[in-house]
């Protein structure tokens, strides 16, 4: 039976999802990466008891009912749960410490492949059930050599701005503080005269997402589903409330209507993955690179012993199409491979790629070769600085 979700339940569950994504965005690292984002390593510590199941059979019952009650998506992944609880409770039983422990509820939880279910160990890192093999599209060193003279300024709130190609550039690596919508809303007051601008997040793991909306809310003319959430609401994997629309409306004295471009890549999760969402069915932006990594759980952290904590993620987040983003990604408008080693290393062939894009919607660009003889099509272009 599905129900409405009370306006303060939606609050609640966006609250959360706010607090909880520093967590994983440190897991994520939430800076300019080129590797896969690194896996915490389990220091083994053996916790001596005469009787270990009376100590993790409760922790056991207690995470495997938390899944049970609020995760959406066993349906979905094609997960029986029940058949997990039976397959490893017995190995949860045996175990011989904590660690041990934790093993055996990273490996139930693996299945399920959702980046939000993780585990907290008592030094505050992440302990993920779930690697993504995506690769980012991002080269630091290509990178800072590309914007070396694009007068680049890191702001020290969390937004890093240049000048590319002759339009404003700006570098969100999270949406989590200091990065707040005062930060966002100066930015975009420097570039309200610029004839394009270039937003680039395909290296960033996610946030909060009420300040990546509140972005969102600067190009918005009118009120739109930037999103669809669902959570449970009933002992069934298949009790989903009915889809909620998340909706963003205009904000501030006035919009960006000139041609913007997103850049966006496997690296970009969660909050990430609203933001470009929602940003793509404007009609003056285009979404390039590649699609966004596939993981907005929203999820909720509750207590074990001896200093673990576990992340429940308690929503389906669908795109304004209402396409499923968790597994999925949001794709570009424009997908381009990531092929670097066939572009000249002083450049970022995205960034060029971006300023073509405004270059063709503006009318005002130049085109150039790429080195070794290697194009981005019709989307390659020089920078003017």
């Amino acid at each position: 039976m599905h129900r409405e979700w009370s306006r303060a339940a939606f609050r609640r569950a966006t609250l959360a999802r706010a607090a909880h994504a520093s967590v994983l965005c440190a897991f994520l690292s939430c800076v300019p990466v080129t590797t896969p984002s690194r896996v915490v390593a389990i220091q083994a510590r053996v916790i001596s008891s005469p009787s270990t199941s009376r100590i993790f059979t409760p922790q056991f019952d207690y995470l495997w009912n938390k899944y049970e009650q609020l995760y959406p998506s066993f349906q979905y992944k094609a997960v029986d749960w029940r058949a997990q609880r039976a397959l490893y409770r017995p190995r949860a039983q045996g175990a011989r410490s904590q660690v041990e422990f934790i093993a055996v509820v990273r490996e139930m939880l693996a299945p399920l492949h959702d980046l939000h279910a993780f585990l907290i160990d008592p030094r505050g890192e992440i302990v993920p059930t779930y690697q993504p093999s995506g690769m980012a599209n991002f080269d630091r060193a290509r990178w800072a050599r590309a914007l070396r003279d694009a007068s680049y300024v890191s702001r020290g709130n969390g937004i890093g701005e240049a000048m590319v190609g002759g339009y404003p550039y700006f570098f969100i690596a999270s949406w989590n503080a200091p990065l707040d919508v005062t930060s966002l809303d100066l930015a975009l007051a420097r570039a309200r005269d610029a004839s394009g601008l270039i937003i680039d997040v395909r290296t960033n793991g996610g946030g909060n997402d009420a300040t990546a909306l509140a972005l969102v809310a600067r190009f918005a003319t009118r009120p739109f589903a930037a999103s669809y959430v669902q959570l449970r609401n009933g002992s069934s994997p298949a009790d989903l409330d009915r889809p909620v629309a998340r909706t963003v409306s205009p904000r501030g004295a006035w919009q960006f209507t000139r041609p913007v471009v997103i850049i966006a890549g496997r690296a970009g999760f969660s909050a990430t993955e609203s933001f470009v969402a929602a940003m793509r069915t404007l009609p003056n932006v285009t979404v390039i690179g590649d699609t966004t990594g596939g993981a907005s759980g929203n999820p909720v952290t509750f207590a074990l012993r001896n200093g673990w904590q576990f992340s429940v993620p308690r929503w389906l987040e669908y795109g304004p199409d209402r396409k499923p983003i968790e597994g999925n990604g949001v794709a570009p408008h424009l997908m381009l491979a990531w092929n670097p080693d066939a572009y000249d290393s002083e450049r970022d062939p995205l960034i060029d790629a971006a300023v073509g894009v405004l270059g063709e919607r503006t009318g005002v660009y130049r085109i150039a070769p790429a080195s070794n003889g290697a194009s981005l099509s019709r989307n390659t272009a020089t920078p003017r600085r």
